[in-house]
């Protein structure tokens, strides 16, 4: 719901995108959205296992809690 995020900072969560699963901490929440979507919060995530080796940090901006599955 807009303005109540489910998750908290440093919450793992799972999360959906491009049909693919990712884990990560939440890193900055957006209660009210971003400027290109106000519709639903957003959060971005930082997923430690990015990359070709699956050994890198990666911040996944912007997503929506729609696409999260749920704790981890």
């Amino acid at each position: 719901m807009i303005g109540k995020p489910k998750y908290k900072i440093d919450d793992t969560v799972t999360f959906i995108l491009d049909n693919k699963e990712w884990t990560g901490k939440i890193y900055i929440i957006d209660p009210y959205g971003t400027f290109e979507d106000d519709s639903d919060v957003s959060y971005d995530i930082m997923v430690d296992n990015w990359g070709d080796n699956n050994d890198q940090e990666c911040l996944f901006k912007h997503i929506n809690e729609q696409l999260i599955k749920g704790d981890s």
